[in-house]
């Protein structure tokens, strides 16, 4: 009896531990009036098209956005992609992961705050991430300038419904 009290312990320390985690990321999950995470700040957002103005002379900066969502994780709603203009888009991730969005708000709109990053990938890499991808070579002459990737880490998101 004593050995069958100790196989069963785990278990049930597991399953106390599960629903904690789930109670978790139902309250990550749930919108207030405020958004998700952090309350965002009064400052003016920015549209998301003007990403790479704000960062035209630096790799990264504090902003806050307002933008379309392109696409949201379908795993667990820990990321989205933001429109940005030109076919591009801006990825978000959320700060510490300390919150998850609802999987079904693409194309819905967003304000998010926190801070983006601009990062050049240069044009040997790309070429050479083209070889190894087994483009042609014409495919390959046809890269002929870096290209630029923009991230952005929320500490704060609010979805307008």
């Amino acid at each position: 009896m004593k050995y069958l009290f100790l196989i069963i312990l785990p278990f049930v320390l597991l399953s106390c531990g599960n629903q904690n985690q789930n109670k978790k990321n139902e309250a990550n999950t749930q919108n207030s009036d405020d958004g998700y995470g952090i309350p965002l700040s009064n400052r003016e957002a920015q549209d998301a098209s003007l990403l790479a103005d704000l960062l035209e002379n630096k790799n990264s900066a504090g902003i806050k956005l307002t933008g379309k969502i392109e696409s949201v994780c379908q795993m667990s709603g820990c990321w989205i992609d933001m429109e940005i203009g030109n076919g591009k888009v801006v990825h978000i991730t959320f700060n510490e992961e300390a919150f998850v969005l609802p999987m079904d708000i693409s194309g819905k709109t967003a304000t998010v705050e926190g801070f983006a990053t601009k990062e050049i990938i240069p044009l040997e890499y790309l070429k050479r991430q083209a070889k190894s991808e087994g483009k042609t070579q014409e495919e390959i002459d046809a890269i002929t300038e870096p290209e630029v990737e923009y991230s952005f880490v929320a500490s704060g998101v609010k979805i307008e419904e």
